[in-house]
């Protein structure tokens, strides 16, 4: 790699970090204050009728869940929508012509995607501390869940970012995906409090593994095996890692 390589990767990567991190307003702080609502709302209102979930008040059990949400929406989000208006205003060229590889391309728009994500995973406990007082059971489970779940929903948004003709489309894959799998993935409760019908559903969601994940290297609580889940992730990050390289190397709606 020759130092012009280093150079536009360097440029790109900041290009794409820069572009969500100069208008917090509209790509951070109303997601927080989101994240806010939750935890008074199913907190506390709820939380108040819940006297503990797991042996941790409610609060605490759900906050993981709600981490693990914002990092998705973040990941995702950043490098979806930086490819769909690179196509849509016809940019997209530019950075095509750039002396960069599709590796960094790729690269770059995933590092942009889980510093969005970490962002808001960040802020989130930053939130949950105002609330209560804990500390992290295992902060190495708990990166390594992080990185490879912001890693997977980077790619995902490459990918829909390419795949969208239209602005609405991005929002299918988050709205009528990731949410409905999210909300029955554990964040708000545990298998044992739901129907059995609903568990055996719960146990069906890739969602639910990577929040467990997450919620045991928070607050040290797991309904299943956590090493297995990092498995998965690994699995999944470079499929998608290939899916993603091959729509770059056949240049799939790149020009448009």
């Amino acid at each position: 790699m020759t130092r012009t390589n280093w150079i536009g990767f360097y440029v790109f990567t900041k290009r794409e970090f820069l572009r969500f991190f100069k208008v917090p307003h509209t790509t951070i702080f109303p997601v927080l204050v989101t994240v806010a609502f939750y935890m008074i709302i199913f907190g506390i209102a709820i939380g108040e009728r819940i006297n503990e979930v797991a042996g941790v008040p409610y609060l605490l059990f759900i906050l993981p869940g709600l981490f693990a949400q914002m990092v998705i929406q973040g990941s995702y989000s950043n490098p979806s929508g930086s490819l769909f208006v690179a196509r849509q205003w016809g940019n997209i060229h530019d950075i095509l012509m750039s002396p960069i590889s599709h590796t960094q391309m790729i690269i770059a728009y995933v590092i942009s995607g889980v510093a969005r994500g970490f962002f808001l995973g960040v802020g989130t406990i930053i939130i949950g501390m105002l609330f209560l007082r804990f500390e992290v059971h295992n902060w190495v489970i708990l990166l390594l869940y992080s990185i490879l779940v912001a890693i997977l929903f980077a790619l995902f948004g490459i990918i829909i970012g390419l795949w969208a003709k239209r602005w609405e489309q991005l929002n299918i894959f988050i709205n009528f995906v990731v949410t409905p799998l999210t909300f029955l993935g554990g964040i708000f409760y545990t298998l044992d409090m739901v129907p059995k019908s609903v568990a055996i559903i719960t146990q069906l969601n890739p969602i639910f593994y990577l929040v467990n994940g997450i919620r045991y290297g928070m607050i040290g609580i797991s309904e299943v095996n956590v090493y297995s889940g990092l498995f998965f992730l690994l699995a999944f990050c470079l499929i998608l890692y290939a899916i993603v390289y091959h729509m770059f190397e056949i240049g799939y709606n790149l020009k448009v």
